[in-house]
This record gives structure tokens, sequence and C-alpha cells, in this order.
């Protein structure tokens, strides 16, 4: 007989950032908490891997779109190559790295209204809860995992002179972004709090039913941020096919 599992997962909303949308002109930004930098992803923490990853993205002309057969294709697909390399803070220190002025990781309404491309961390961790189960089907464990999602925009400026987002790229990171150094369009350098995984949560619980008031609680672990310390990020793009306008 199937189980009916019901969760009870209060107490996730992530908020632990303290992190904002886009920021009016008018609003002074407090500056970011920067503590020490990591000389090494030690193995307590979730790694944060040297990696590359291709995104594309679509668009057409608003006129296309008028033809109620018209369908997106490969020739209006843009990709991109997107890296990211955990800097060690010795090396940060002898590039003058540490010297970068760092921001917010949002975007504020006079940049987001400019031409070129943008690098926008959204303000709140995504949750994905996963359940471990015995080969019949009874739950053992629930474990959370974090991400942070990052879109790559590129604005461009219609001749009338506003600016639409001619393309979107998104990714999601392991890492809680805490601030920013751009460096230009396709080089920015991000300080973010590593992520200790399966930490217990006590505070949560996870409640599955089978055979009607029967019921039993199992443990819940979860990613857990270490705002004591903050790994520095090197995020790079190229593009590697444009579609056409």
């Amino acid at each position: 007989m199937p189980h009916r599992l019901r969760t009870a997962l209060g107490g996730l909303t992530t908020g632990l950032l303290g992190l904002g949308a886009c920021q009016t002109p008018e609003t002074p930004e407090r500056p970011p908490r920067l503590v020490p930098l990591l000389e090494t992803m030690a193995p307590r923490y979730r790694p944060i891997l040297n990696r590359q990853d291709t995104l594309e993205s679509f668009w057409a002309p608003d006129s296309l779109y008028t033809d109620i057969l018209f369908q997106l294709s490969n020739a209006h697909r843009s990709q991109v190559l997107l890296r990211v390399q955990f800097v060690p803070a010795s090396v940060a220190a002898a590039a003058r790295l540490d010297t970068l002025t760092f921001r917010r990781t949002y975007l504020r309404l006079e940049e987001y209204e400019q031409p070129g491309y943008h690098w926008d961390f959204f303000a709140e961790a995504s949750t994905e809860p996963k359940v471990a189960e015995t080969a019949d089907g009874t739950p053992l464990r629930m474990s959370i995992t974090y991400s942070w999602r990052l879109a790559l925009l590129e604005h461009r400026r219609w001749p009338a002179g506003n600016t639409y987002e001619r393309n979107s790229y998104l990714m999601d990171y392991p890492f809680g972004p805490v601030a920013e150094a751009r460096v230009s369009d396709s080089v920015v350098y991000v300080r973010a709090y590593p992520l200790r995984p399966d930490r217990p949560r006590p505070d949560t619980l996870y409640t599955y039913f089978q055979h009607g008031k029967r019921r039993k609680r199992i443990p819940v672990v979860a990613d857990q941020l270490d705002t004591t310390r903050q790994a520095l990020l090197r995020l790079s793009f190229r593009v590697l096919s444009h579609s056409d306008n």
C-alpha cells in the first residue's frame, strides 16, 4: 500500500542574507559585510567547483509573434560559456583583488536601465528537499540543499532610447552571494558565504503518515551558511553564438 506523506517544513524561508531586489537611487546602500577570505575550500564545505556551463537564451522581435504559427528555433538562440573559478586568499592578496570595491549583488534601477550585460543574483535561496527511503518506500531522512540563482542579463537600447532585455541566461550555484566587484561586462568577482552541508535541523519536523493515524518523525538535515568566512569567486563569460536582431 503506498504511503501518504505529509511534510511540515515550517521555518524554511531563507532570508539569510538580507539582500534586496532593485533598490531606488534615493535609498542609501548599506555596505556589505566583508569577512576573511578562504585560502582553500575545506571538506566541511559544500564544494564550489571550478566549473563552466554552456547557457542559452532565446529571443525574437515582437513583430514575429504576430504570426500565430511562429515558433522559436535555433536561429533565435544565443549561447554563452559561463565560468566560475575559486580564488584563494593568497592569490587575491598578491593580485590586489582584496582591494576591489565590493557592493551588493542586486541591480540598482539606474543600472537595470543601462544597455550591456548585468550580473544579478536572486536575493533569496531556492530549496530542494529530498527524502531518502528504504526499498519498500519507508522514509529515513530528509535533506535540504540551498542554491542561489544568477541571471546574466543582456540589455539593449531601442532606437527610441528605451532599454529592453535581449537575453537572460540563468544558473543556480551552491553558495550564498554577498557582494560583487564588477571589472567589465564579462568579468565580475563575487564574495560568497560557503555552505556547510547536512547540518541537523531540530527546528524542522518531517512527519509521514501510514495507515491512517500512524505517524513517524524522521531527522532533517540542511545546508547552513558559514557567515564567518567568505569565498572569493571569479565569474566570467564569453559569447559562443548570438542570434540576429
